[in-house]
């Protein structure tokens, strides 16, 4: 490593307490360092936060993080105070003074990060106290929302590439979990990204376990969603459905059961979501049930199962979802049971779509019902999916290999695997 990449290994260090760089970590953060403009694909769990948290804290003037959510700006600024650091956050929930405060920083023209959420960027006022301030850099994260070829296509994305224009075009870092070759593209053209380092790490994780169980009815797969839960081992579960009242059910049936499971769908008072939210993360054997409205962002090491029950609308969508497992590097097992309602629900869905949008989701249902019933290996699907080379499979029900039963069989002074 070149001594001039030496301070950003003394921050890494002294500020977030990690030894060395993860796989992909070094070549983003010299990239940004050098006023590249990158494009980065990394899984969940490989910490793309620190990727431009770090180069936000060398930089000679403030950082601009757009991302999507309120709870995922809430908890990335809370850490980085905790640890001393400069940041704030531009929400819908922010009071005026903690606003003011905000853009009084801001104007300082010093490191700092601010994040936003992309609707935010349309307030003019808001456009020209960035741009007095001389930005180093913008970060987007969540960056395949800003894709129609994405699974979590958000209109107001499509407006980041002006801002950037509006102020001054600094050096844009884009980072996703999921993306396949067409999302990444349309992701450069709609920032206008110049040449940018493009870092891709693959989607495979060798210590998830990938399978697939189908049932004739929602009354049939219950029972083997909360065997599921009851076997997940010394960990955390997260179980997605596909409805509120589902959501509602499922939860009350596994806490009769003795599991601590709590609901959490938009239907539920903000105050309710984040205490469920708080509560799964602070507790290590914590139950989610959840609908899609729940997860992204969400940094709990210890969930050993992911199960979700009836198909999302796209293979994408579901292996973020699914990737939510295993952060720790532990074994942890990903279950999807497929429903025979799950065409005809996500057919309705696409019907509903506009009509130039439905092409595509259809497209991406399609992959979706493919891997679920795939007949070879469910990680091989995945790798071909994202136009990745094919890995050799550490586990999944296709194979017959457990990573979880591997694992358990290991000797104590077994490397554990990554």
């Amino acid at each position: 490593m070149s001594t001039s990449f030496q301070p950003a290994l003394d921050i890494l260090r002294e500020a977030f307490g990690h030894a060395s760089f993860r796989s992909g970590q070094a070549a983003i953060v010299a990239a940004m360092a050098a006023g590249r403009d990158v494009l980065a694909v990394l899984p969940t769990g490989a910490g793309k936060s620190i990727c431009y948290q770090v180069p936000a804290l060398l930089a000679t003037g403030p950082t601009i993080v757009v991302s999507p959510l309120v709870a995922l700006m809430e908890d990335q600024v809370a850490a980085l105070r905790r640890r001393g650091l400069p940041a704030a956050a531009l929400t819908a929930a922010t009071s005026p003074p903690a606003r003011r405060a905000a853009l009084t920083r801001l104007s300082t023209g010093r490191p700092f990060l601010l994040y936003a959420a992309p609707e935010r960027l349309a307030n003019p006022s808001f456009r020209t106290a960035v741009a007095r301030a001389h930005p180093t850099r913008l970060v987007v994260d969540e960056a395949h929302c800003i894709s129609d070829w994405g699974h979590d296509f958000r209109p107001e994305y499509r407006a980041i590439g002006r801002f950037a224009d509006d102020i001054g075009r600094p050096p844009i870092a884009a980072f996703t979990a999921t993306a396949t070759p067409d999302t990444r593209r349309d992701i450069a053209i709609q920032l206008g990204l110049r040449a940018p380092v493009r870092v891709l790490r693959a989607v495979d994780r060798p210590n998830l376990c990938w399978d697939v169980e189908r049932a004739r009815s929602i009354a049939r797969a219950l029972p083997l969603i909360e065997r599921a839960v009851r076997d997940r081992g010394d960990g955390a579960a997260l179980v997605y459905v596909p409805t509120r009242s589902l959501a509602a059910g499922l939860a009350a049936a596994l806490r009769r059961g003795g599991q601590p499971a709590a609901a959490y769908h938009a239907g539920l008072s903000a105050a309710r979501r984040a205490a469920v939210q708080v509560s799964f993360l602070q507790d290590p054997r914590g139950v989610a049930c959840a609908t899609c409205a729940f997860g992204m962002g969400i940094d709990h090491a210890g969930v050993r199962l992911v199960a979700h029950l009836g198909m999302p609308g796209a293979l994408e969508a579901y292996v973020q979802e699914a990737g939510r497992a295993g952060r720790d590097g532990a074994p942890a097992r990903c279950l999807l049971v497929a429903l025979p309602t799950d065409r005809h629900l996500h057919r309705r869905r696409i019907r509903e779509l506009p009509r130039a949008a439905r092409s595509r989701a259809r497209r991406r249902f399609l992959a979706m019902r493919a891997y679920a019933r795939e007949r070879r290996c469910r990680r091989h699907a995945i790798a071909r999916y994202f136009g990745e080379p094919t890995p050799t499979c550490a586990g999944c029900d296709l194979c017959g290999r457990d990573i979880r039963s591997d694992a358990a069989r290991q000797p104590d002074d077994a490397p554990t695997r990554p």
